[in-house]
């Protein structure tokens, strides 16, 4: 014999589910903001120390650093 569930087990599921995606999706917003924080982060430390290199006439860092920028920006 087949059990049916009852309107209230339904109901508990369907919340229960909705709970999990709505959690989901704000640890997703949560990492895509803190990602976001750090590459720009990252992206004002290396244009210090690209200043910095140029300040210096060091030519070999700046283009390591200019490389990494180009390469943390995806151009």
């Amino acid at each position: 014999m087949e059990k049916r569930k009852s309107y209230q087990e339904l109901l508990k599921e369907y919340t229960m589910t909705q709970n999990q995606n709505e959690t989901q999706a704000m640890e997703w917003y949560a990492d895509f903001f803190l990602n976001g924080l750090l590459l720009q982060r990252r992206e004002q430390q290396l244009r210090e120390e690209i200043d910095r290199a140029l300040d210096l006439h060091d030519k070999e860092t700046f283009i390591k650093l200019s490389k990494e920028l180009i390469d943390l920006l995806g151009q």
